[in-house]
């Protein structure tokens, strides 16, 4: 199998695990907020609060990113399916951050205050795979939503799906 097709299949394999769609986002030294849309992001630690996430090396927030040293995810539910569009497509960047209930914690970089959850982190360490590098993150602070705000926004087949657990409450286990 050729590289090409091998690297189709390999992507075509991955749109089989539904995963959380998460936002990452920074500010540049100059204050300009940066964000995009992320699949791939794990827990590492719990002691220390640390996780990775996996982030394509030509992004364009990546730069900012790194010299910063600083970095916000944002996990989204299932009603942040409009500001999902807007970061994803390469059109109105700008605008990107004019609406919404923006906020910072800890490291100063942009925090979605309508998030299922926020960690707010400082960069540990970027290690080059492949094409991405992955970005390890010491968790500074944490931002909940309140309970019952549990509907998240999956990414499954290339697009953005809901999950609907109604009887499932943060902390419970499930039966």
């Amino acid at each position: 199998m050729s590289a090409p097709d091998q690297a189709q299949e390999f992507r075509e394999a991955m749109s089989r695990l539904a995963s959380g769609v998460s936002l990452v986002t920074t500010r540049s030294l100059a204050g300009v907020p940066h964000g995009m849309l992320a699949t791939a992001v794990t827990s590492v630690s719990a002691a220390p609060p640390m996780l990775l996430v996996c982030i394509n090396r030509s992004a364009t927030l990546l730069a900012d990113l790194l010299e910063r040293g600083a970095f916000c995810v944002n996990f989204l539910g299932a009603h942040h399916q409009d500001l999902a569009g807007r970061f994803f497509s390469a059109e109105g960047r700008a605008q990107r951050f004019q609406t919404g209930p923006w906020t910072e914690l800890a490291t100063g970089v942009p925090v979605l205050g309508d998030s299922l959850a926020a960690l707010d982190c400082r960069l540990d360490r970027a290690v080059e795979a492949g094409t991405h590098s992955v970005l390890f993150g010491r968790v500074e602070a944490i931002r909940l939503s309140p309970p019952g705000e549990v509907q998240p926004m999956i990414h499954y087949l290339r697009q953005y799906r809901r999950l609907e657990c109604p009887e499932a409450q943060p902390g419970e286990a499930a039966s």
